[in-house]
């Protein structure tokens, strides 16, 4: 239910934006105010005419000389049309969002004790039901190898870097769930290991996270591009379900990019 109200939110954010480019074009119509006439356009032959308030049936042939006018009328009854698309829809918007205190079906489980609720399925699982299904999923990791140094983050996880666990820390620290090296199969390369696998909850998505840590090294730069590749082969798209952030020797990880990519794929 909330995802619905925030997509409506959004929707209303661009319609009211929509609205306010409407006002500003009808503001500089060069013939201001209701035109006297409307336009008649010619299916057969494509003519255009201007036909004369009701009551009056002549139609007049638009001449190369009121082909300008011809354009501020059609021009004028199209930005009116929208007008009142644009306020139709807003109207539907609102008499939505304006029952916020009215429970959606699917959230009503939530409100049951705990004790009725561990006597009932529920139709669709809560957000805490879902996390906990999704991290409880058996994966095998990659392993790390016993003589790489050892880093650990903040939940005592073993990673290969200090970035990953920077990249880990920050997923904690925003409430995200996450899996360390999870893999996934490609065509091109197999089993694969993402360094995170990362949920959006609101969105019940899964989002993969690749830190590319040494894009300085020409081979590993290499490597890492035919790897994106074919994660986009796979229908996994860089700044779509798939995260990518990068480092060399002389710029190291941008730790407020990373946050603003942690609120932008997987928060919001």
């Amino acid at each position: 239910m909330e995802s619905i109200k925030y997509l409506l939110e959004m929707r209303k954010d661009e319609l009211y934006q929509y609205r306010q480019i409407v006002i500003e074009r009808l503001g500089k119509l060069k013939y201001k105010g209701k035109p006297v006439c409307h336009i008649r356009i010619s299916s057969r032959k494509k003519q255009v005419y201007l036909v004369q308030p009701e009551g009056d049936k002549k139609e007049i042939f638009i001449t190369p000389k009121k082909y300008a006018y011809a354009q501020q009328v059609a021009t004028y009854e199209y930005l009116i049309k929208e007008i009142k698309l644009i306020d139709h829809e807003l109207n539907h918007i609102n008499r939505f969002l304006s029952f916020g205190g009215t429970q959606a079906a699917e959230d009503y489980y939530g409100s049951l004790c705990k004790g009725r609720q561990n006597l009932i399925i529920p139709i669709k699982q809560t957000d805490e039901q879902f996390v906990e299904a999704w991290l409880s999923e058996p994966y095998e990791p990659s392993g790390i190898p016993f003589d790489m140094t050892e880093y650990y983050t903040d939940r005592n996880e073993r990673v290969r870097s200090k970035s990953e666990i920077l990249i880990a820390n920050a997923l904690n620290k925003y409430n995200v769930p996450y899996k360390y090296e999870c893999p996934i199969y490609t065509r091109e390369l197999g089993v694969i290991h993402p360094d995170f696998t990362a949920l959006n909850v609101k969105r019940r998505k899964q989002i993969y996270w690749e830190h590319l840590g040494k894009m300085d090294d020409e081979g590993y730069a290499r490597d890492n591009t035919y790897r994106i590749n074919v994660y986009e082969k796979n229908g996994i798209f860089a700044g779509e379900n798939l995260i990518v952030t990068w480092e060399t020797s002389t710029m190291p990880l941008d730790i407020k990019l990373m946050e603003d990519k942690i609120r932008h794929f997987l928060i919001e």
